[in-house]
């Protein structure tokens, strides 16, 4: 796998969460709303660990784009010494209240959406004790 899929795969699928939630109408409405905000195509801005702003991210990182439709989300990875290489990896995900959920090849991840309009989406993810957050800008 490259690094900037491991670094996808680690912030924004790989941690599976065990928490439950309750439906209730609150949690439909918010459903909905994240559910039409997300579609379309989202490009990398930044990351943190534990709330530090990280810089020494693959430069090919900020060419990484996601795109959402109603049922899945593709994933171009680009990589290389020259950013010129690239991978599509597209997967099933589904959004109950703030926690995105995406299945790829039988596993699911949650993270959750800290932040989601129609410029900005801001995903976390807690891995051992250690906050990842990842945002990105609507293209």
């Amino acid at each position: 796998m490259k690094n900037s899929f491991k670094f996808l795969c680690l912030t924004l699928i790989c941690m599976l969460s065990f928490s439950c939630q309750s439906e209730d109408d609150g949690n439909n409405d918010l459903t909905e709303e994240n559910e039409a905000k997300i579609i379309g195509t989202w490009r990398f801005q930044s990351s943190t660990t534990d709330g530090v702003t990280d810089t020494d991210n693959d430069p090919c990182l900020n060419m990484l784009t996601i795109m959402f439709t109603s049922t899945q989300v593709t994933t171009n990875d680009v990589y290389g010494n020259n950013c010129d290489m690239s991978e599509t990896y597209i997967n099933a995900y589904s959004i109950n209240g703030n926690t995105i959920t995406i299945t790829d090849e039988g596993e699911t991840y949650d993270s959750e959406i800290r932040t989601l309009n129609a410029t900005t989406l801001t995903i976390e993810d807690t891995d051992d004790g250690i906050i990842y957050t990842e945002t990105y800008l609507k293209q």
